[in-house]
């Protein structure tokens, strides 16, 4: 199926990359300054780097864009992070993308869930056979994000799908993922979120999740790689205190669209962030200045 090792590398934070639009050109994808952002990610430490998931707008992004945005990712990084490239939730656009991804050396795909009349199948047979297709037209492993509240029962069925390697879970049920994490064990990498506010990523390694995924590491990966740090030695009260410091930019996300948020943010710190396409909102400039304020009250240094 795939190496103990590659499992391994996927206990990390997974930093969720934006995706920088031309300053000039909303419709297309600055790629030199994708790479610049990338480049910031792996000297500051980041080891696993997410393309155009939902924090890089994946919704708004052409097959021909997430072909290339993977491109300049591997070009970019190389072997010195992990690269996880996102298929749509569109089956046969999946379909074309994988065979691309593997030929440009992706060693992890994030599938993206199926949905009807943009809602959740009401037969989760469908997303099953979704899924078992998707892997019968790749060898790369496979990870699905949860979306759509799936059942432990369901985890039961994934797992019989032997590409798929881990879940990424968004936690809104954290009780239904202790159970399948009950019920399966190691059989997956469980992949979580952190929610600093309030802090309850300790209570989630408690239970089984082995890894976070992050929109903040975009701009401020420390705290985020520290927690995760923390948590593999099971230092709850340093988890706890790295937390409390990152709840104020998790409140002011909460108000503004989260890919906005961050690319503001990035924007402050000197990276390229620019804007989002609807039907995402940019930040209003009320919003601007507070998350400034809070950039400089962490000690971050946002450009004049």
């Amino acid at each position: 199926m795939f190496s103990a090792e590659l499992k391994q590398r996927l206990i990390n934070v997974h930093t969720y990359t934006t995706t920088p639009f031309r300053a000039d050109n909303l419709y297309e994808v600055d790629h030199p300054a994708y790479a610049r952002n990338l480049e910031f990610l792996v000297a500051h430490g980041v080891k696993i780097i997410a393309v155009a998931g939902g924090t890089g707008e994946y919704e708004a992004l052409t097959v021909a864009e997430l072909e290339a945005l993977a491109r300049t990712a591997v070009q970019a990084v190389g072997d010195r992070a992990l690269i996880i490239a996102t298929l749509p939730p569109n089956l046969k656009a999946a379909l074309e993308l994988a065979p691309r991804y593997a030929a440009l050396g992706v060693p992890v795909l994030l599938g993206i869930p199926p949905q009807i009349r943009g809602k959740v199948p009401r037969d989760l047979e469908g997303t099953f056979d979704y899924y078992q297709r998707l892997t019968q037209a790749t060898d790369l492993p496979l990870m699905p994000y949860n979306t759509q509240g799936w059942p432990a029962e369901f985890y039961q069925r994934l797992a019989e799908i032997e590409r798929i390697i881990g879940v990424k879970d968004p936690c809104f049920d954290p009780h239904t993922l202790f159970r399948a994490i009950q019920l399966l064990g190691d059989r997956f990498v469980w992949i979580g979120n952190k929610r600093h506010d309030p802090g309850v990523v300790h209570l989630r390694y408690q239970m089984g999740m082995q890894a976070f995924t992050s929109g903040q590491s975009n701009f401020w990966p420390e705290p985020e790689l520290a927690i995760h740090a923390a948590a593999q030695r099971a230092d709850w009260p340093a988890v706890i205190a790295l937390q409390k410091q990152c709840a104020p930019l998790e409140q002011l996300r909460a108000d503004s669209d989260d890919a906005a948020m961050v690319k503001s943010a990035m924007d402050l710190l000197g990276l390229a962030g620019g804007q989002v396409r609807p039907p995402r909102r940019d930040v209003t400039p009320a919003a601007r200045v507070a998350l400034r304020e809070t950039l400089v009250s962490l000690g971050l240094k946002p450009a004049a």
